[in-house]
């Protein structure tokens, strides 16, 4: 059996209430050290930039009594519109054949007969120099008259590098702002970035399909066919840590 004298035992006591300050230290400094204080924010940038390039989708459209007429006047139709499309300096990697079908028209009567074929042909022209669109339109509506067909206009940027940077500077700064705010409403200081994640979208702009008969009777005047590429909106979002005090 131990005993211990009144001093032995104040000492002992004092020695353990240290280890176990000591001990609930350590534990609020690694609480601290996992749990650090953060602010964590959504920052949006956006850039309007003028297009500089634009898709043109454009198909014909031939009905006759058989496929094989069918083919000979959409072969002779779409070689007419290519020439032309070519002649105004579009290069010919810039035209690509898309899709191609063949199909019967059926009598609407009840012995549902062929009553001919249907032959469609589409292609994708990319053009460069927006100030050509509708040169290159009024050629295709010269060219393949009323089979031809104005599927969609897509305006898009060729190299969007320069813009997708402004567009970070600006996520950035919104982010920023927002995670400043943030640590002054809560009492904190703001500190040193902790992460940084990117989300960027770049839309198209896209003109309704139109027929080009319609066209047809606007250039009939001499009068070329408008086409305004106004502009195109390229946004980066990111998401932002920053360290908090």
């Amino acid at each position: 059996m131990f005993y211990f004298t009144p001093s032995r035992l104040v000492a002992l006591m004092t020695n353990t209430l240290i280890v176990i300050g000591l001990i609930s230290s350590v534990h609020a400094e690694n609480s601290d050290h996992n749990h650090p204080h953060s602010i964590q924010v959504n920052g949006m940038g956006i850039v309007l930039i003028a297009p500089d390039k634009a898709d043109l989708i454009l198909a014909i459209e031939i009905q006759a009594k058989s496929a094989e007429i069918a083919r000979d006047q959409a072969g002779a139709t779409m070689t007419a519109l290519i020439k032309a499309i070519k002649e105004s300096n579009v290069a010919d990697k810039d035209i690509q054949t898309r899709q191609v079908s063949l199909y019967p028209i059926y009598k609407q009567d009840a012995a549902n007969k062929i009553n001919g074929y249907q032959l469609a042909n589409r292609v994708t022209i990319c053009v460069r120099d927006i100030s050509k669109v509708s040169t290159i339109i009024d050629s295709a509506v010269t060219a393949g008259g009323n089979a031809v067909r104005l599927q969609a206009i897509n305006f898009a940027i060729d190299n969007p590098e320069a813009a997708l940077a402004q567009a970070r500077e600006k996520a950035y700064a919104n982010a920023h702002a927002k995670a400043e705010q943030y640590a002054k409403l809560a009492g904190l200081t703001l500190g040193r970035v902790m992460h940084i994640s990117e989300g960027n979208s770049m839309q198209p702009m896209s003109v309704p399909y139109a027929e080009m008969s319609v066209m047809r009777k606007a250039t009939s005047t001499d009068n070329s066919t408008p086409i305004q590429a106004g502009e195109q909106e390229v946004s980066v979002t990111t998401e932002v840590i920053f360290g908090a005090e």
